[in-house]
């Protein structure tokens, strides 16, 4: 009887550290995709400083870390300044918005880029041999 109320305990205390080291992990994950621009208002007042960002960064990259997930990308990673436009120091929710489309036109095979759209030879546009 003694062996059953060990082996339960031991059995009990295994599932409850497994819930505990799994809720960790789960707090911890990085949701996938960009950073918004809540995560990196650390403060709350509508403005990311320069520490901010790098805070939120750094956050972001250990949580990934710990994950085990892959670092594609990181070295390319935008810094503070490609964001704040006006360099006052503060990058506001216009200038993320800018930065991060900016970006975004930047990458191979987004936006219109060569070979795209209704230029020449490409059906009614101009040039088109009617």
């Amino acid at each position: 009887m003694t062996h059953h109320i060990r082996t339960l305990s031991l059995s009990a205390t295994l599932v409850m550290a497994c819930a505990a080291w799994s809720g960790g992990v789960a707090a911890q994950a990085a949701p996938p995709g960009p950073m918004s621009f809540s995560d990196m208002d650390k403060n709350g007042d509508g403005s990311v400083t320069a520490q901010e960002f790098a805070t939120a960064h750094s956050e972001r990259m250990a949580a990934r870390a710990a994950q085990g997930a892959p670092m594609r990308g990181a070295a390319n990673a935008p810094s503070f300044a490609d964001f704040d436009q006006n360099g006052d120091g503060k990058m506001t929710p216009a200038e993320f918005d800018a930065g991060r489309q900016a970006r975004m036109q930047g990458r191979p095979g987004m936006g219109m880029g060569p070979g795209m759209g209704m230029g020449p030879g490409m059906g009614g546009g101009p040039g088109a041999g009617n």
